[in-house]
């Protein structure tokens, strides 16, 4: 059975139709055979039964009267039966009375072909044969037992007539087997040649994904059941494609308004800064006029050197304003501007001390903590850092308790440069990365209002990124307030700035 399961259907259809066949043809067979020889069996010893009575009840008077001859003479009679070998009637001594003997063999012997059938049958079945049969029958006379009728006869006729039937049921077997083939050949079709259909359909459909292809069932059966499965099957996917196809196309419409929407907002955004940016230019350049001018007077008419200290501070800071107002004025422009400026390698460490000393100098009332490491260099833009670091200062400035140390620290490992601002005071709201998005401020400003706008720390993203580097948010863990981290690649050696440097200018950072 399990070389059956890898052979096609059509093989499978017609191998069970002639296994059963074959089964129910054997079976028949053997039934028709076996009834035969017993029917044989029994009637030769019928007719040996009857001669034993015929010949035994004519042999009283023989037995009688003592007359051998006579009793002989009723022996001979079995000359009619060409089967008897020997036969004898016995007196109430058991002593032979009478006995005959054929003279002559009334069969002709078998031939080589039969000869060679009957020892094979010998052979085979040792138990079922035997070469005669024997029959005794007594003798009554006034219900007594006077003598007994014997007779042998031989099986081999019996045998060879039993080979020549077994011949024929073999050849009738196999016409059966034959038709059998034929028919089964025919009919294996009414259910292989729907299933072929089917296989045929589903490997098309998987192909070419045609899921259109329909099958007619031509029969009202279980296959013709599994063919409408099949068809109702396609139908349902072919509407589910179409569907797909359906939500697919308003999927893209709603898309293109979304993105139409989107582009929208930005452009009312860049408009915003646009305004904002001329408007702040415009104030601010105003004030800048006024301090330049009380500045110079200031410096005309004084000439003692601690005032010149400040007022090259104060004319470093308006230069500095100048370079923060074209950046305002350039705001709806920012996010593309701060990925194309060049790369250098930068003293990190000693561009941070630096400021440090002038957020000291113009902020003397906030605490300032130097924490930074020396001799860390980055590539990066110098004007841009010193806005990024700015913005935290500022921002921590502005969320601060009073009298409280700001702490700026700045430290390295194998992979990255961390540049650190911590305060003590407001804490960070729970969706720590939304503040850093544009127009966003989700803390409540105390100290400082300067920066009310939202930009300041979506600035500082745009500075990281722009170095290839990450801004993170996150509550202090001995008290309360926030600790902003900026992590910068490390520069490792001369030979990669150079390389970093040039590859930062030709890909446009």
């Amino acid at each position: 059975m399990f070389a059956l399961q890898h052979i096609p259907i059509k093989a499978k259809l017609i191998a069970m139709m002639m296994i059963t066949a074959s089964i129910g043809i054997v079976i028949m067979a053997t039934a028709i055979v076996v009834n035969e020889a017993q029917t044989k069996r029994e009637t030769i010893v019928t007719e040996l039964t009857t001669l034993a009575e015929v010949i035994g009840s004519r042999s009283t008077g023989s037995l009688t009267f003592n007359d051998p001859r006579t009793a002989t003479e009723n022996l001979s009679a079995l000359q009619i039966n060409k089967n008897v070998i020997y036969a004898e009637i016995l007196d109430e001594n058991n002593q032979v009375f009478a006995e005959y003997y054929p003279g002559f063999s009334y069969f002709p012997p078998p031939h080589d072909e039969e000869l060679k059938l009957l020892n094979l049958f010998r052979e085979w079945f040792p138990q079922l044969y035997r070469e005669t049969i024997e029959v005794s029958i007594p003798i009554i006379l006034d219900e007594q037992i006077i003598g007994t009728t014997r007779i042998i006869s031989s099986l081999d006729a019996f045998y060879r007539n039993l080979i020549h039937y077994l011949g024929w049921i073999g050849i009738i077997s196999v016409l059966c087997f034959l038709l059998s083939l034929i028919v089964s050949t025919s009919l294996h079709r009414l259910i292989s040649k729907p299933i072929v259909q089917l296989n045929q359909a589903a490997k098309k459909v998987s192909v070419d994904n045609n899921y259109a292809i329909r099958l007619t069932a031509e029969r009202d059966d279980e296959l013709g059941l599994l063919i409408n499965n099949f068809n109702t099957m396609l139908e349902q996917i072919e509407a589910r494609d179409h569907q797909l196809e359906q939500h697919s196309h308003e999927l893209e419409i709603q898309v293109q308004k979304r993105s139409s929407e989107l582009l929208r907002v930005n452009q009312v955004r860049i408009q915003w800064l646009e305004n904002m940016a001329k408007f702040l230019k415009h104030e601010l350049k105003n004030a800048t006029v006024g301090m330049n001018t009380s500045l110079d007077l200031i410096e005309r008419r004084a000439a003692e050197a601690p005032i010149e200290k400040y007022l090259q501070r104060a004319r470093k800071s308006i230069g500095f304003m100048r370079v923060l107002l074209d950046s305002v004025s350039h705001a709806s422009s920012l996010e593309a501007a701060v990925h194309k400026e060049a790369l250098t390698s930068l003293n990190l460490s000693r561009l941070i001390k630096d400021e440090i000393a002038d957020y000291r100098v113009f902020y003397p009332q906030y605490q300032l903590v130097d924490e930074c490491q020396d001799n860390i260099d980055i590539l990066g833009n110098e004007d841009r850092i010193k806005q990024l670091l700015d913005k935290l200062v500022g921002n921590a400035f502005e969320h601060c308790k009073q009298d409280t140390p700001i702490q700026i620290g700045l430290s390295r490992n194998t992979e990255n440069v961390m540049l650190t601002v911590s305060n003590e005071g407001v804490k960070l709201p729970e969706d720590k990365t939304r503040i850093f998005d544009l127009f966003v401020s989700l803390r409540d400003a105390v100290h400082w209002k300067s920066d009310s706008l939202g930009l300041g720390l979506y600035i500082v993203k745009l500075i990281a990124v722009s170095h290839k580097g990450t801004v993170t948010a996150e509550d202090r863990q001995d008290t309360d307030g926030a600790r902003f981290t900026v992590t910068f690649p490390v520069l490792e050696s001369s030979s990669t700035n150079e390389a970093l440097e040039t590859d930062a200018m030709n890909s446009g950072y």
